[in-house]
């Protein structure tokens, strides 16, 4: 029996209860609550008044907005466990969202606890309360997952830096890798993850690189060596690996962090820099390096601990504050130009780059190096930019020793792949790094002051001289060119140069250094793209030229039976369908000079007043043979007015008739093609309906790009090259319309339709669209042309109508005849055998009795700069062939009050 305490020493357990600093609740059986003490309390922002009576479950809720909470039902079977049992039950961590309390308060407040329940049995042994208990481990849980959140950050930015990047237990247990090692081994993480590092590395580098890594984890120094790694193809690559421990406050080593960088083409290009790179990237490894993310549409910056310490800023504030918090602390003289930077960065989208200070409360200064690159968002806004910073007020503090300077500064110099160089104040050159003298066969002596101009290419000396005094001497700004450096072996490479300004303390220059980098491969490359572009074009022309000049005769000679006196109705209908085939056939030659014209957006228009129900008549004409031999039924529901349009007629029929077609082809033997003419306003829509294959979603944004094919299928096999579409959007568009494409899916058929704008023929009629070609006056005419059936069939036609027609083959011959005949306008071909038309044209013009005449060219060549060349030759009108007679008859008609005048 336990001794009785003297009186007035009975522990006072209310006093305990409320004393004690774990929270502690008491339940009822029924788990109705009966006593909280004021840990509890004050751990569920509750009063004994809003809890006490009420059962546990009622008070204390799952959050109803959180679909996963599961601290309610925990609870509860753990309760009835202890009521089943008897026995304390201990629960594992629990999340709980407490319910916030106060009249302006709402919503859940999370917390993390780890609950026990324990019975109060009374002298039977039954359950008569349950004392429920928790430790708080809040804290804990947050601290974990900001950890976890640090951790993911790390891996991103090692997974998007070049090198591969691993890290390494203080026993030297390899415990990760970045995605670039798996790439470029091409092994499974269980392949090298522990101590199997050594697994890829060329047996002969393995004894060596063990006994380095063995010697820097026993005595914590760090791990720097080269050995070769082999690749997934097979082959061994030379790697730089480099490693540095991680230490706690205690300065025990909690972790090794690595990088292994391909070196393997430096070591097969510049074996003798060998031990030169190896000083370089001891330099490098013994710089500060901070890593940044900063998320520019939210205005987040999430930063590591090297960037958070050098900026000073608070945990909070490294893991998503705001930039202004960071560009505080930039010393306010550097700070404009840090802000002229990232708003180049995130207009261009150029990486971000600069130098700059911070300047500390307590008066300390700190130079630093910040490099950084955006990435975009889907819509091609600037959404993130990740960036490193490098402590270099070191560097900084060493430029008052000039030796020092310049001994640490050539050494970083005879590390990189360009050519480097050092220059004084006044522009003369005095250092030049090894990779200068190994390129250019030169000696320290033979380059001193201005003597580099010896291995420039002399047709480009002048002018970088010229511009590197002006710029270097007079400006003292940075200076760059692009110019040819001839080797050791007499070649010369194309190199950009750079050079920037180097300024002491007082921002005076002390030095110039720069780089010339050699970028002869992507001259090369680019020059060969242009050339490769300008022989297409070129075959194009040339094609385009043989296929008409034998469709020239065909069609005058059409024209010609047209006029013919015998049944002159059906002479006429069937002359009208060859020339409406000849123009057909010359559209198709057109179409291989559009390939080119519409990549390069020159696809030109004549416009002119049209009926568009006559451009649909012709393009149903040309479309007809493709739907009968389909045996397709097509429906056609025009407008009964005149529906005027300024357009293109060859243009505008190339259109309708591509769509026309594309719905014979893409339907099924049988099938029924709709096209409807709709005025709306001030627009005409012509709808082209067919209930063939259709299109898939995805297909349809891309349908009139150029190129663009659906999969296909055997219904579909005779795609083209993907071309008609891009020009039917490319001709609306110069239109001033558009074409849309609708369809339901695969099987559902498709609709086109190509939109318009009404002739207005007051605006028309105001800017002279709409002139009407003077009545027509019979000419003497002189037509000069190599091609004779071409020339007698036009001079024919001419003749009929009234003109008196010379005609001539070659060059002098014309100049002959225009001296005696006095014409009124000349026809030229271009391409005469004795003299270019351009060069005839210029003689005539020198000609008195050619004074007053037009000059119209006719050519099979119909490019842009054709059309200018003959501009400038004197021509008043450039026909290509085959001729339409009408645009001639309207040029000709113009000439008339001229002819009239002289005669």
């Amino acid at each position: 029996m336990a001794t009785p305490l003297p009186a007035g020493l009975a522990p006072d357990f209310r006093l305990l209860f409320d004393a004690t600093p774990i929270p502690l609740l008491v339940l009822t059986p029924d788990f109705t609550m009966v006593a909280a003490n004021e840990a509890r309390l004050s751990a569920t922002m509750t009063t004994r008044e809003q809890i006490l009576g009420r059962n546990v479950f009622d008070v204390f809720p799952d959050n109803p907005e959180d679909a996963t909470a599961t601290g309610a039902a925990n609870l509860r079977a753990s309760l009835d466990r202890v009521l089943r049992t008897r026995e304390t039950d201990a629960m594992t961590m629990q999340k709980y969202d407490i319910p916030k309390r106060g009249p302006a308060a709402s919503g859940f407040e999370v917390r993390y606890w780890k609950p026990v329940n324990a019975p109060v049995l009374d002298a039977a042994g039954d359950v008569v309360y349950i004392i429920h208990c928790v430790e708080d481990v809040t804290e804990q849980v947050l601290k974990q997952q900001a950890a976890e959140a640090g951790e993911a950050r790390f891996r991103q930015i090692a997974d998007a830096i070049p090198q591969m990047v691993w890290s390494a237990l203080p026993n030297g247990y390899h415990d990760y890798y970045n995605q670039r090692h798996y790439d470029f081994a091409g092994v499974p993480a269980s392949a090298t993850i522990g101590d199997n590092w050594g697994a890829i590395l060329h047996p002969d580098d393995l004894p060596r690189t063990e006994r380095a890594w063995k010697h820097s984890l026993r005595t914590g120094e760090p791990y720097e060596i080269e050995y070769r790694l082999r690749h997934c193809s097979g082959d061994y690559h030379w790697m730089l690996a480099r490693a540095l421990p991680i230490r706690n406050d205690a300065g025990d080593i909690e972790r090794w962090m690595g990088t292994c960088t391909d070196i393997d083409d430096q070591k097969a290009l510049q074996a003798a820099l060998q031990d030169a790179q190896a000083r370089l990237e001891g330099t490098l490894a013994a710089a500060e390096v901070g890593t940044w993310t900063w998320d520019i549409q939210a205005d987040r910056v999430h930063a590591d601990r090297n960037f958070a310490r050098m900026f000073r800023v608070s945990d909070a504030d490294a893991d998503g504050g705001p930039s202004a918090v960071y560009l505080a602390m930039i010393d306010p003289d550097d700070r404009p130009a840090v802000d002229a930077c990232t708003a180049e960065s995130l207009a261009t989208g150029k990486p971000f780059e600069y130098q700059y200070r911070l300047r500390y409360p307590d008066g300390g200064i700190r130079h630093l190096q910040a490099r950084g690159r955006i990435e975009v968002d889907r819509d091609g806004k600037p959404a993130r930019m990740l960036g490193v910073v490098l402590d270099i007020s070191e560097a900084k503090k060493a430029q008052s020793a000039l030796r020092e300077s310049e001994n640490q500064f050539r050494t970083l110099a005879e590390n990189i792949p360009q050519l480097a160089w050092m220059a004084h104040s006044d522009g003369a050159i005095f250092w030049f790094n090894n990779r200068w003298f190994e390129y250019t066969g030169t000696t320290l002596a033979d380059m001193q002051g201005w003597g580099w101009e010896k291995v420039h290419h002399p047709d480009f000396a002048d002018a970088v001289k010229a511009k590197y005094y002006q710029q270097i001497v007079r400006q003292q700004v940075a200076w760059e060119d692009l110019f040819p450096l001839r080797g050791a072996d007499g070649e010369y490479r194309w190199f950009l140069s750079r050079a920037v300004p180097i300024r002491d303390r007082n921002g005076r220059i002390v030095r110039w250094f720069g780089t010339n980098t050699d970028i002869t491969l992507q001259r090369e490359a680019e020059i060969a793209l242009e050339q490769a572009n300008r022989r297409k074009d070129e075959f194009l022309a040339l094609v385009a030229h043989e296929l008409r000049n034998p469709l020239a005769p065909i069609g005058t000679a059409a024209q010609l039976l047209g006029k013919a006196g015998t049944d002159a109705d059906t002479v006429r209908k069937y002359s009208g369908i060859i020339t409406r085939q000849v123009r057909h056939m010359t559209e198709l030659v057109d179409d291989l000079l559009d390939v080119s014209r519409v990549t390069r957006g020159l696809v030109s228009i004549d416009r002119a007043e049209l009926d568009i129900r006559d451009a649909i008549d012709a393009a149903i004409e040309q479309s007809r043979p493709l739907i009968d031999a389909r045996r397709h039924r097509l429906s056609v529901r025009l407008v009964p007015e005149h529906v005027l349009v300024l357009g293109d007629r060859t243009r505008l029929v190339q259109v309708l008739a591509n769509l026309l077609n594309n719905a014979a082809k893409y339907t099924p033997m049988g099938g029924r093609i709709r096209l409807e003419l709709e005025v709306v306003t001030s627009s005409v829509h012509i709808h082209v309906t067919d209930d063939g294959v259709g299109m898939d979603a995805h297909f349809l944004p891309h349908v009139f790009d150029l190129f663009s094919q659906a999969e296909q299928t055997p219904d579909r096999s005779q795609g083209g090259l993907g071309l008609g579409l891009a020009l039917v959007r490319s001709i609306a568009t110069q239109h001033g319309g558009n074409v849309t494409a609708r369809s339901g899916g695969p099987g559902k058929g498709s609709t086109f339709t190509l939109s318009l704008p009404l002739l207005d023929r007051r605006h028309a009629a105001r800017d002279g669209s709409l002139a009407i070609a003077p009545e027509s006056h019979p000419l003497h005419i002189l037509i000069a042309d190599d091609n004779a059936d071409a020339a007698t069939s036009l001079a024919a036609l001419l003749q009929t109508e009234g003109h008196t027609v010379t005609i001539r083959h070659d060059a002098h011959g014309a100049l002959d005849a225009a001296r005696t005949s006095h014409p009124d306008a000349l026809i030229l071909d271009i391409g005469l055998p004795d003299m270019d038309g351009y060069e005839l044209s210029r003689r005539l013009h020198g000609l008195p009795e050619t004074g007053h005449a037009a000059y119209i060219a006719l050519t099979g060549y119909g490019q842009a700069h054709d059309r200018v060349l003959a501009k400038a030759a004197g021509f008043d009108h450039y026909f290509v062939k085959p001729i339409d007679m009408t645009a001639l008859h309207r040029a000709l008609a113009a000439a008339a009050p001229a002819a009239q005048a002289h005669g």
